[in-house]
């Protein structure tokens, strides 16, 4: 699966789960609703409007990440493209999806997805028993990968989606997407392992690695967002935003973007 450019990990459909809750609600419900509410401006958001009430900040923000992108990420995924080969790209993709499988099986759980988080389960034992955490039998034996993050958690429990934010390095997010990158590094049992030295080289390596293969698979469209488009933090904003409310919305949403906080 292609990651979306806007967002570093893909998402499933989450049409028809807002009514199916899990038994962590409570507790991040709460504090997402803080950080959501923290951030509000108080003006009222029409159907399909944007709120950025921090415009100012965003657009520094996002000048960081720009030169960021130039000097660093974009050479980066160039080189990626022309030193992995195919089966080095999918051993990577595999592995990061391997690392990926305890959160989504955490999501799955919370969104009452309890089907799906019985496959990740076992997507995960195949995947190592059979596939040493680099191949991907599962998907053959009819478990594909089925992405889901806290920022789809938390919008199956009904948090609002918040004020949009530019975060320096991670790009483009709501304040209910930002709360939940946060709370992955923090939530994700993979770092509990920090300890060893060996796996948290191991997986600072896969992360570069995985970040220079995203760039690399959506460079065109980050290309034309960054570089070719008159406005690029306006660009990047409808993007992101428009990209986001339709994958929650099982993508069927066909609303038009307004920025509510606009001149």
């Amino acid at each position: 699966m292609t990651e979306s450019p806007f967002r570093a990990s893909a998402s499933v459909s989450a049409s028809g789960r807002a009514s199916r809750r899990g038994p962590f609600r409570t507790i991040f419900m709460l504090a997402a609703a803080l950080v959501v509410a923290g951030c509000a401006s108080g003006e009222p958001v029409e159907p399909g409007g944007i709120a950025d009430p921090y415009e100012s900040t965003n657009r520094g923000i996002h000048e960081f990440n720009k030169g960021l992108d130039t000097v660093l990420l974009r050479p980066a995924s160039q080189l990626y493209d022309i030193a992995m080969p195919g089966l080095g790209d999918l051993l990577l993709t595999n592995a990061v999806n391997f690392l990926r499988m305890p959160m989504n099986f955490i999501n799955h759980t919370a969104q009452g997805e309890f089907e799906q988080a019985g496959a990740d389960v076992l997507r995960t034992g195949i995947n190592l028993v059979m596939g040493l955490g680099v191949l991907d039998p599962a998907t053959e034996f009819g478990l594909p990968q089925v992405e889901t993050d806290i920022g789809e958690t938390l919008y199956v429990w009904g948090v609002a989606e918040g004020p949009y934010v530019e975060i320096p390095v991670f790009g483009p997010a709501s304040a209910r997407d930002g709360f939940g990158r946060v709370a992955e590094i923090v939530l994700d049992p993979f770092g509990f392992f920090t300890g060893y030295e060996g796996l948290v080289t191991a997986r600072r390596a896969l992360a570069v690695g995985n970040l220079a293969r995203i760039r690399a698979e959506n460079a065109n469209v980050i290309d034309q967002a960054l570089y070719e488009s008159e406005d690029s933090y306006v660009t990047t904003r409808a993007g992101y935003i428009q990209y986001r409310r339709r994958q929650l919305a099982g993508g069927a949403t066909e609303e038009s973007l307004t920025d509510v906080f606009a001149d």
